[in-house]
């Protein structure tokens, strides 16, 4: 009986031992994937000029995922481990003549005077729906067969709400007629033309391209380049209506037909290569519009960007911005510019944060981390060795999002 009471008087503080062993050996497990490098850093500027902002994002690989998020420019910071590991962990990236990814569906087009525009769901649960296909039809005479379009026929896409909309992206040597199309995907859906316009003009020594077609506001923006100069036209997505065109590089600066799209609330940052100022070879120069549909449509800011980069680094350069309150919010990375090196995707990487207001610099800091140790056995391969080197191996910068601070 004594041993009996004993042994159930020891079972409690026993329980209660293990207890508190799961709960230390849980807190250094949580420790121990949280205790990697990561940290702001200022390099100039007062921080505080981030506070209306919030930035997030991740480092991650197959193995695991570091979330991050900045508020009131205070970063918290959680890890989560993948057992067993992602066979290949999402890090889609557009590039130009890739598939486009909206709203987790990814639509690649096909054709030339009919177009198909197709779609592709990897949640296998909707993949039934995979390939299905809307067509439009054009009028559009290509003159030159050797430059059929401007850009890739994807970024002819944009998507309001649950509407998805197509123009050509068309040359300067094209004729005809083009237009912004309503697509439908249903099984006896047809396409809608929201407005049409001449290409005519090509025909008697003008300059117009279409370079492609973005969404703010609950508008369209019909991008494109008359006589060498970029211009974006407004459009109401019912009426086919236009709301003005502005032009947007009066100078005689010279830009790139491919361009970035980032788009918040009632504002359409487009971001151009200004391929005028020749510099290094791994310097960007851009320039940043800032168009606000908001009251129709007004330019109310541009921001010359420039940072010394790789060009080469595809796959891992990243980049997302908001404007917000006359002030223009980016997060972009970099790579560090080494023309004589052989690994242009496994050179050094870092994430920036940038604050302008009316085109002066207010605030720059950088995200440190350890991003960069996975590196140093590749960059430092031996000369002359083989090697077989997958991008999907190593830890990326992804998923930037900028959104408007939770105490705004």
């Amino acid at each position: 009986m004594i041993v009996r009471k004993l042994s159930r008087h020891l079972a409690i503080p026993a329980a209660v031992i293990a207890i508190l062993l799961i709960g230390i050996f849980a807190w250094l497990n949580h420790a121990h994937q949280n205790a990697g490098t990561l940290y702001l850093k200022d390099r100039f500027g007062d921080r505080s000029a981030i506070n209306p902002i919030s930035i997030s994002g991740d480092i991650s690989d197959q193995y695991a995922s570091t979330t991050f998020e900045i508020n009131d420019g205070q970063l918290s910071v959680h890890t989560e481990l993948y057992d067993p590991p992602l066979l290949l962990p999402d890090h889609y990236k557009y590039v130009n003549g890739g598939k486009k990814r909206i709203d987790n569906l990814e639509y690649e087009v096909h054709g030339e005077g009919a177009f198909y525009v197709m779609y592709y769901d990897k949640n296998l649960l909707n993949a039934k729906n995979n390939g299905q296909s809307s067509l439009v039809y054009t009028n559009i005479v290509n003159a030159d067969s050797d430059s059929k379009y401007s850009n890739s026929l994807e970024y002819g896409l944009a998507k309001l709400g649950d509407h998805l909309y197509f123009t050509v992206p068309t040359t300067a040597e094209n004729t005809g007629t083009n237009g912004i199309y309503e697509l439908s995907f249903a099984k006896d859906g047809t396409t809608r033309t929201v407005a049409e316009f001449s290409l005519d003009q090509n025909k008697e020594g003008a300059s117009l391209a279409v370079l492609g077609l973005a969404a703010a506001g609950g508008k369209l923006a019909l991008i494109l380049k008359e006589h060498g100069h970029v211009v974006v036209r407004g459009y109401d997505p019912e009426s086919g209506k236009m709301l003005g065109s502005i032009m947007l590089d009066p100078s005689s600066s010279m830009y790139s037909d491919q361009y970035e799209a980032y788009s918040n609330d009632m504002v359409l940052n487009l971001v151009f290569q200004n391929n005028s100022v020749q510099t290094e070879h791994t310097f960007y120069h851009k320039t940043v519009w800032s168009i606000d549909f908001q009251y129709g449509m007004q330019l109310v800011d541009t921001t010359n960007l420039d940072y010394a980069s790789t060009r080469k680094d595809y796959y891992r350069s990243r980049m997302n911005m908001q404007y917000l309150g006359g002030r223009l919010y980016l997060v972009y990375t970099f790579t560090e510019p080494r023309p004589e090196d052989r690994f242009d995707s496994f050179l050094p990487i870092h994430l920036m944060i940038r604050v302008y207001k009316a085109n002066r610099l207010l605030y720059e800091g950088e995200l440190v981390s350890d991003l960069n140790d996975d590196l140093v056995n590749t960059f430092n391969w031996p000369e002359g060795s083989s090697y077989d080197l997958q991008l999907y191996d190593y830890r990326l910068f992804d998923h930037l999002r900028l959104e408007r601070g939770k105490g705004e």
